[in-house]
């Protein structure tokens, strides 16, 4: 099941040339099923000589208080054990929000994607990488592929709204891949759960729940 899962995910990364030894990945990582399994998947990439390597970037963004910090120490400690260099990011989205009036999905995921950048280009400078090499990973599956259509037929769209979501998209100058795009979240939930090394919280949880599904960009 553990080598089957790698095995896909790794098809499906050669198959859209999203990463090689050549290349280094900025991790993007909430702490929720999805995240927490590309983690993983992604220091086997590295030990298996298939990525140069990887660091690890969470944003607290600090919407459901002590829930909130439990996902950071949860990361902190999964970047630990895996022995991933991981970059820590705080910011008050609400507070954001008040002060703009803007959307809080789209301040939220403009934030990440800004600190997404920055983490890159240091990860890209101290490691030896041209950020042409740097690639950022994100956690979207085949599940959010399906409720992302569904979502688009839902409110509506325009013309060529109900493309499929690519498997990798230029965002800010920077690469962002998919790799789990292929697989379902069940899949991923049971690859985490069989793992004897898996990191728990407080609680015993292999992964964070979270009701706002910050795994995901909508």
């Amino acid at each position: 099941m553990t080598q089957s899962l790698f095995d896909s995910v790794m098809k499906t990364v050669r198959e859209h040339d999203m990463a090689s030894s050549e290349n280094v990945a900025l991790l993007m990582v909430s702490g929720g099923s999805d995240s927490t399994a590309l983690a993983y998947l992604a220091a086997q990439m590295v030990a298996a000589g298939e990525l140069g390597a990887v660091s690890m970037l969470h944003v607290n963004h600090k919407l459901r208080g002590e829930a909130s910090d439990g996902d950071a120490a949860f990361v902190a400690d999964l970047a630990s054990r895996l022995e991933i260099p991981l970059f820590l990011c705080e910011v008050d989205i609400a507070e954001m929000v008040r002060n703009t009036g803007g959307n809080m999905e789209a301040i939220a995921r403009e934030e990440r994607y800004r600190a997404a950048r920055e983490a890159l280009e240091s990860t890209c400078l101290h490691l030896g990488f041209s950020l042409e090499a740097g690639r950022i990973f994100v956690a979207h599956t085949a599940d959010d592929r399906v409720e992302n259509f569904y979502m688009r037929s839902i409110v509506g769209t325009g013309p060529g709204g109900f493309r499929a979501m690519k498997h990798d998209v230029m965002i800010d100058g920077c690469r962002v891949c998919r790799p789990l795009l292929e697989v379902g979240r069940d899949e991923l939930r049971s690859y985490v759960l069989r793992r004897h090394d898996a990191v728990q919280d407080g609680h015993g949880a292999v992964w964070r729940e979270d009701a706002t599904n910050a795994d995901t960009d909508r």
